[in-house]
């Protein structure tokens, strides 16, 4: 038999209703209690605080120098952002100033018209420059600069090929009139020689030049000598180069003629001169001897590194604390510097490896191959199969993998064998000989002379100022 129980009748609204206000004062009291605790506790530590979210250092910057890193001028053709606005001041946009460069597989026309130029405007102005600009030869980064007024015409249209090449035309009535801009280019060749101080790169600081030039003067010797490890105070260089300003204003150096360094470590010394042979193929630079100073390899892929860990098969490994041999070299250097290429070759290896981090491998001719470690990155255009030159900037030092500070590891194999990168003759490319020995031996004569015939540290031998540009 079915049974149904009766449900009593549900209280209606407003009748039998207990207060609801106790529960409501109860629970204001309850927030304002917890409220006065952690407004009046004396422990800061015990007061409510955000944390904020941790910082990955080792990601920190790497996406900023894969986008903007120009350590060649592969990387600075293969930048392709979006062109922009970018105002004079930053705080306050100029609407009626446009300034960019001509990126990757564009055009002056389309770049412009990317900007919602008139086309008939561009058009103009790009016709009044073909006398004073060959846009047949621009390339992927020269820089423009454009004025407009409230109807968004051009004004005025300033492209610049390079500091020493820059071109302007501005609106005259209904026409543009172009011209190139009055830059005064002012060539002088210097002699700069003294002692290591402190360090040959502060040395050059010190003598009022540029830490460019200490780059250039160690690259000559590269082949000879590692200035992080062999170099020492008392040491004597010399060096003729020269020296561009443009309006005043110092710009670059330009050819080094000729340098010496005196190693007091080594004891010997090192002489680099420049041979300017008609012969394209025989163009650079020489010994005293006429032996050419490049070589199959380089004495270090880093410039101005120490070195913090030698070639070692019985070494104690810092981290895992245990005997493990150091087939390489570890170089010491700040995150960021530049890493160059052993010799010619073919990259085979260029990602993440473990404990090595982003690791390169590069093959060479005759059953060498060099190996780089711990990188920040690497350079545009390095991958596998890529082919890459010696001396050329393949990568950033880093503190990746098992690291215990920023460093490269170096290591090379010869026939599969790992070998001391030390212990390597670096020998002599060439020598040259018969009538362009004759013709180097009279040119190193006279770069001597210009070395050693002065006692000033710093003084100008030549001075060879060039004319505005576009005068005759």
């Amino acid at each position: 038999m079915l049974h149904i129980k009766q449900v009593p009748d549900l209280p209606v609204m407003g009748r039998h209703r207990r207060p609801v206000w106790p529960w409501l004062l109860g629970g204001i009291a309850l927030i304002l209690a917890v409220i006065g605790i952690y407004t009046f506790s004396g422990d800061d530590s015990d007061k409510l605080m955000l944390i904020p979210e941790p910082i990955d250092n080792d990601s920190l910057g790497m996406q900023e120098w894969a986008e903007m890193s120009e350590l060649t001028r592969q990387s600075l053709e293969s930048d392709d952002t979006g062109d922009e606005l970018i105002p004079q001041d930053d705080s306050e946009k100029d609407p009626f100033l446009i300034r960019s460069k001509i990126h990757r597989n564009q055009t002056l026309f389309v770049a412009l018209k990317n900007h919602g130029l008139d086309p008939g405007d561009i058009q103009q102005v790009i016709a009044s420059m073909e006398n004073v600009v060959d846009f047949k030869k621009t390339k992927p980064g020269d820089k423009y600069e454009v004025h407009i007024d409230v109807d968004k015409r051009i004004l005025k249209f300033i492209y610049e090929i390079s500091p020493e090449d820059i071109s302007i035309s501005e609106r005259q009535g209904n026409t543009y009139v172009a011209q190139k801009l009055d830059v005064h280019k002012r060539v002088e060749r210097i002699l700069v020689k003294g002692e290591v101080s402190s360090s040959l790169y502060q040395t050059f600081i010190d003598y009022g030049e540029k830490g460019e030039l200490a780059s250039n003067f160690m690259r000559l010797f590269k082949y000879d000598i590692d200035f992080s490890s062999d170099s020492q105070r008392g040491d004597e260089f010399s060096i003729l180069v020269d020296k561009v300003t443009l309006n005043g204003e110092f710009y670059r150096y330009d050819r080094v003629w000729a340098a010496t360094y005196d190693s007091f470590a080594r004891g010997k010394r090192l002489e680099a001169y420049y041979f300017d042979s008609p012969d394209p193929d025989f163009a650079g630079y020489y010994d005293g001897e006429g032996r050419a100073l490049k070589r199959s390899f380089l004495k270090t892929p880093l410039v101005g590194c120490r070195v913090t860990s030698p070639f070692n098969l019985k070494r104690m490994h810092p981290i895992l604390k245990r005997v493990r041999p150091h087939y390489g070299i570890d170089y010491g250097c700040p995150t960021g510097t530049p890493v160059m290429a052993f010799a010619d070759g073919v990259v085979t290896f260029a990602d993440w490896k473990g404990g090595n981090g982003n690791l390169l491998v590069i093959e060479h001719a005759h059953g060498y191959v060099s190996l780089y470690a711990h990188l920040y990155g690497f350079a545009v255009g390095i991958k596998k199969g890529a082919h890459v030159k010696q001396g050329q900037v393949v990568a950033k030092l880093g503190n990746t993998g098992i690291s215990t500070g920023p460093h490269l590891h170096f290591a090379v194999k010869h026939n599969g064998k790992y070998i001391d990168p030390a212990s390597i003759d670096t020998a002599h490319a060439f020598t040259l000989n018969g009538s362009k020995l004759q013709a180097f031996n009279a040119s190193r004569n006279a770069l001597r002379a210009a070395l050693n015939g002065q006692s000033r540290r710093h003084e100008v031998l030549v001075e060879a100022s060039s004319p505005k540009v576009g005068e005759e």
